[in-house]
């Protein structure tokens, strides 16, 4: 619709200005013609034919614009009938054989300005890191299971400490009721 009414404006100010100017017709030896000649009117101009109607553009330059733009500024549209191009065309026919040559990547430059003692797993490979880790789990996994074993023999010592003493304070509760001539239960 913007192109539309950007080309009717221009048509507008074509027209206006390929249009035949009128001019006042120039008097013809007004003394000598008697007053009947004078009195008729002058002959109507030849009108133009034009293929475009003018009371069509003028109807639609009297609506408001469908596009408004902001700041008076000009706005300017561009149609390109055109093939698409292809990523062929752009890149070339080995667009697929990647880049050759030009600048290092993040990566590279990293590795050519940091020191293998500063880099992920510091001086390890990362087969050796992997084997490090693993080592690692597994170390403290078994520590975490001798941990439980030491807590729960701690606890059976207690018990059999516990029976122990038991044991033994019915023994000495036995001799003692043999000592006093009582009857062992």
């Amino acid at each position: 619709m913007g192109t539309v009414f950007m080309s009717l404006q221009a048509l507008t100010i074509s027209v206006a200005l390929l249009a035949p100017v009128q001019q006042p017709a120039a008097p013809q030896d007004p003394p000598s013609r008697p007053l009947e000649q004078t009195s008729q009117s002058p002959e109507p101009a030849a009108t133009v034919s034009w293929p475009v109607s003018l009371e069509r553009i003028q109807e639609a330059l009297s609506r408001p614009p469908a596009i408004k733009t902001g700041a008076g500024r000009p706005t300017f549209r561009v149609e390109v009938i055109a093939k698409k191009p292809t990523i062929e065309d752009i890149l070339g026919e080995n667009y697929l054989a990647g880049p050759v040559g030009g600048p290092i990547t993040h990566q590279e430059f990293l590795n050519l300005v940091t020191p293998n003692e500063f880099r992920g797993m510091g001086v390890f490979t990362g087969g050796e890191a992997l084997t490090v880790a693993a080592t690692a789990i597994g170390l403290q996994w078994a520590l975490s299971k001798a941990i439980d074993k030491l807590s729960e023999a701690k606890t059976e010592r207690a018990k059999e400490a516990a029976r122990r003493e038991v044991l033994d304070a019915m023994n000495q509760l036995a001799e003692a009721r043999k000592k006093a001539g009582l009857p062992p239960k």
